[in-house]
């Protein structure tokens, strides 16, 4: 369902108008089931069907019954839980009729689609019970639970694997021979600080250039030309930065080379998902709480 509050969220941001249609006749080709749901089937295929509980991955627009583009998924496809209608006709019994490989079109009540697939709390002023969606659907996908799971962590691992090929070309290339600690990450130290070694519940002051490993910046404090502080230990950066800063002290300088199971994992804003990160780090000051 939430899938479906993702995809509602795009209709509101162009203006359209709907134009009432109620005739059968005046959607030519298609077939009426005994819900009430117009269907149209321009590729099927026999093979697998979803199940209530699957999880299925379809390429979907859809528009209103003025041709009216509202929702294009433009290659972004994601994997959905199939469950039972809500209503007569709605847009997961439209699905449960699909097959691996089926295209087709169906056409919905867009009030019963916004209120109770969308669960939309009002609907806008222009749409009454005559005002149709029109939704083009092609079937990639049916996976149970379970598969849709073991599909994740296999790609998960590959991505590791990946990364630490990554990791290890650059040391490589870069004639690095620091071994990593047994969490994975490299610390580099180029400058032995004579401070206050940093622990766990003090609050330091860190300098910091976030970089991927061909070299392009993602993230400067200097550039901002202010030091980040944070509570050591406390969760609010990254593990590697955790483990790598606490092996620091005052006036210490250091590289840290941290995989992304210590960094952002799956992905966070412009760096992409299972991506190995590079930070040059100065420990500017650590105080006590």
């Amino acid at each position: 369902m939430k899938k479906w509050n993702r995809l509602i969220a795009m209709l509101f941001l162009g203006s359209f108008v709907f134009v009432a249609c109620t005739m059968f006749s005046d959607y030519p080709g298609f077939k009426k089931a005994n819900s009430g749901l117009l269907y149209k089937f321009y590729e099927k295929n026999e093979g697998r069907k979803a199940q209530i509980g699957d999880y299925i991955t379809v390429q979907i627009n859809y528009r209103s019954n003025e041709d009216s583009l509202l929702f294009e998924v433009n290659g972004n496809v994601f994997p959905m839980e199939l469950v039972k209608p809500v209503f007569a006709g709605d847009i997961n019994e439209a699905l449960a009729m699909m097959s691996i490989g089926d295209s087709a079109s169906f056409i919905i009540r867009a009030d019963s689609f916004l209120l109770k697939n969308s669960r939309v709390v009002r609907l806008p002023d222009f749409i009454d019970e005559d005002s149709r969606l029109i939704f083009d659907v092609r079937l990639l996908n049916v996976q149970s639970l379970e598969e849709l799971e073991l599909e994740k962590e296999l790609k998960r691992l590959e991505s590791i694997n990946r990364e630490n090929g990554l990791i290890q070309a650059y040391l490589k290339e870069n004639k690095i021979g620091v071994s990593p600690e047994p969490s994975g990450l490299y610390f580099i130290s180029l400058l032995e600080g004579s401070g206050k070694s940093a622990a766990r519940g003090n609050r330091v002051s860190v300098h910091y250039i976030g970089k991927f490993l061909d070299g392009k910046v993602f993230d400067s404090s200097l550039k901002r030309g202010k030091p980040i502080d944070f509570d050591l230990g406390r969760g609010q950066v990254i593990p590697g930065w955790e483990e790598g800063i606490a092996k620091m002290k005052k006036g210490g300088k250091a590289i840290f080379i941290i995989p992304s199971e210590l960094g952002y994992g799956s992905g966070r804003g412009e760096i992409p998902p299972y991506t190995p990160l590079l930070f040059e780090v100065e420990l500017i000051d650590v105080k006590l709480k």
